[in-house]
């Protein structure tokens, strides 16, 4: 009597695979929590303002803030501050000063 061949099982169904899965999929998780761990500003939107009020070249009309985070793998909040003239669509006169969340330091002045 002749044996059956045996199918080679892929890697994914054998039990080193699906723990080598298990694991990737753990490390991503704690990446993923780690990024979005600290995502909250010590600077208030308005303080963030008044500090990027200091460094603006003109007296705006309007004025748009944005929280972003910025930066890999260790992301930082900024505050992105715009101020302009005219219709946001198109402005006469604009500037973006991007102060960090943290520290409230200047971190672009939009010169």
């Amino acid at each position: 009597m002749a044996e059956a061949p045996t199918a080679e099982r892929s890697f994914r169904d054998r039990p080193l695979g699906r723990l080598a899965m298990l694991v990737a999929v753990l490390v991503l998780a704690v990446l993923a929590a780690r990024g979005c761990a600290n995502s909250s500003p010590d600077v208030t939107q308005e303080r963030a303002v008044e500090i990027a009020r200091k460094v603006i070249a003109f007296e705006p009309e309007s004025m748009q803030i944005r929280f972003l985070q910025q930066g890999v793998p260790k992301p930082r909040g900024i505050w992105a501050v715009s101020f302009y003239n005219g219709s946001a669509a198109r402005p006469s006169r604009y500037q973006l000063v991007r102060v960090d969340a943290k520290s409230g330091r200047i971190v672009d002045d939009g010169r």
